[in-house]
């Protein structure tokens, strides 16, 4: 993660729970940590894909809630997101921790037209479950793939 990646997720997620937030020092996730993060991404992508904004919803910390509410939430989803909504497969890469209750995984998503865009979910353990921070952009199609 470069730099600028760095404190753009530092800044989100300062924003998605309210408080300042410091880099956190992330390692490689445990394999419970691993599977709890993925189930939760790909519940959310699977509702965006089916555009189930409620179920999609229930994913998103309470930061994001505080922000956002359902129908915002899906207008946000519809304008800023459509790779997400419109994914053909989905890549879940590896998951980060601070063994604290903060996460990070960087997901790519392949459209139908086979251009991958990543991004980089920041998720936080609420009452024990994890929760999708939020989502920053960190790569999309090449200008002439698009």
């Amino acid at each position: 993660m470069n730099l600028r990646s760095a404190l753009g997720f530092c800044l989100l997620l300062s924003f998605a729970i309210g408080q300042p937030v410091v880099a956190p020092a992330m390692r490689l996730s445990s394999g419970a940590v691993r599977t709890d993060v993925k189930a939760v991404v790909a519940a959310q992508l699977k509702a965006l894909q089916a555009r189930d904004f409620d179920a999609a919803y229930t994913y998103a910390a309470r930061g994001i809630k505080a922000q956002f509410d359902r129908p915002l939430f899906a207008a946000l989803m519809e304008r800023g997101y459509a790779p997400l909504l419109q994914h053909q497969s989905v890549e879940i890469g590896v998951v980060r921790d601070n063994g604290a209750g903060l996460a990070q995984v960087t997901v790519t998503v392949l459209d139908q037209r086979q251009r991958r865009t990543t991004y980089r979910y920041a998720l936080v353990q609420e009452d024990g479950d994890w929760r999708i921070a939020g989502v920053v952009l960190e790569q999309s199609p090449l200008l002439g793939d698009t």
